[in-house]
């Protein structure tokens, strides 16, 4: 069975186009190119002309400027859904219509649109799992045919992850710090987290918790990470941290991403930051397990399943004095990052952002605040914690926190209310 033939069979049927928001043009032309698709081995003639990569293109253009109009929040799922009928289409034309390409180029293009899909679509009813699945298929693909070209004796680019000495200076300077050590527990029951941390909505570090992880052993080496992910597409952020005036957000792979940002040093700073990854790519969900502390909720009428994100950078990256609107866990998976917190009872104190799309973050920088800009910030209690490879970090609903990696750290959040 081909490549093109494997992915028609995870879609098991037609998919359906949401007729819904599509003008009477891009709807004939989608539904045309739809057709063709599904009828691959009767059409094969006809897709010789190749118009048909320039008709799915500008489809998906339709669909992109769609979605980037308005709020995230108001976009119609239908157009989120049309878009990843787009991209898996893309793919399957992309495999079907003759070309000169490189198989390994042509294969890495499916991956990408399929991962587009995955970043902006929305999953179809009918197959949910229609592009992760599809995405899998295309990465073991790729990695065969590399592999066959490198040889099977070649490595992949890095080295293994391992912990750093670097940091003892600002470990040291942490133990300095003029503030409130957050309370560790080692491995409390679900009852003591609620009864004593959760419901009175107070931090802690738990410990020993994360050991039955895949993913505390295999994502220590990073040629685990490029050969699972290194040619999967994912939004990284470029610049010191979000508040930045030259921050900004750049689409590439995770093999660019690890080889620019991560193993080498460099001026602007690149973190893989507040990504559902999970979602994306589901070997690595695999190597991870929800923390069954997210289990507690203070209204089960409203609770849900935690939102997963990954933040993988290098030593240095910072995330500004924040507060989320749900509950988080912080996992740490490898690397040690220092965590500054403050209740939401400060709030006052910290001096949100006016605007609205900061109103979430803090001005001050509790590290190095002006007293005479921020005076009120001496009223404020800041607690501190440095959180180690195995360790989460129960940061309440709303809480203030600070986050900087004082070396290489991959860490996932589990948000949840």
């Amino acid at each position: 069975m081909d490549t093109t033939e494997k992915l028609l069979k995870l879609a098991s049927a037609p998919l359906k186009i949401r007729r819904e928001h599509l003008n009477g043009h891009v709807l004939h032309t989608f539904e045309s190119l739809h057709q063709k698709c599904f009828n691959w081995n009767k059409n094969l003639d006809n897709l010789q002309s190749g118009d048909w990569l320039f008709e799915i293109d500008s489809i998906l253009d339709y669909l992109h400027e769609e979605l980037n109009t308005g709020h995230w929040s108001t976009i119609p799922i239908e157009i989120r859904q049309n878009f990843t009928i787009g991209t898996f289409l893309k793919a399957l034309l992309l495999l079907q219509l003759p070309t000169n390409e490189n198989r390994s180029d042509l294969l890495k293009k499916c991956l990408k649109s399929v991962d587009m899909g995955l970043l902006l679509g929305a999953p179809l009813e009918e197959t949910p799992e229609l592009l992760m699945e599809a995405a899998k298929c295309l990465r073991v693909q790729l990695n065969q045919l590399e592999a066959e070209h490198e040889g099977d004796s070649a490595e992949l680019i890095g080295k293994p992850a391992k912990r750093g000495s670097d940091c003892d200076k600002l470990v040291e300077h942490f133990a300095k710090l003029n503030a409130i050590k957050v309370e560790e527990l080692e491995v409390p029951s679900v009852e003591t987290f609620n009864r004593n941390f959760f419901v009175p909505q107070r931090p802690v570090k738990i410990k020993g918790c994360m050991s039955h992880w895949p993913a505390t052993s295999k994502w220590m080496d990073v040629n685990y990470l490029l050969k699972v992910a290194g040619n999967r597409t994912v939004p990284v952020e470029i610049g010191s941290h979000y508040t930045d005036e030259n921050w900004s957000q750049k689409l590439m792979t995770v093999r660019e991403f690890i080889t620019t940002h991560y193993l080498c040093e460099t001026d602007h700073t690149g973190y893989l930051a507040q990504h559902n990854l999970f979602d994306q790519i589901g070997e690595l969900k695999e190597d991870i397990r929800i923390p069954e502390y997210c289990c507690c909720s203070l209204n089960y009428e409203e609770s849900t399943d935690p939102d997963i994100n990954a933040w993988l950078g290098p030593k240095g990256t910072v995330s500004p004095l924040h507060q989320d609107p749900k509950n988080n866990i912080l996992a740490q998976v490898y690397g040690t990052k220092r965590l500054l917190l403050f209740s939401t009872k400060d709030s006052s104190n910290l001096y949100p952002h006016s605007e609205a799309m900061l109103s979430n973050t803090a001005q001050i920088d509790p590290l190095n605040p002006d007293p005479n800009k921020f005076p009120d910030f001496k009223r404020a209690t800041m607690y501190k914690c440095l959180l180690e490879p195995g360790e989460m970090l129960f940061i309440p609903l709303k809480w203030w926190h600070h986050v900087t990696a004082l070396e290489k750290s991959f860490s996932v959040s589990f948000w949840w209310q």
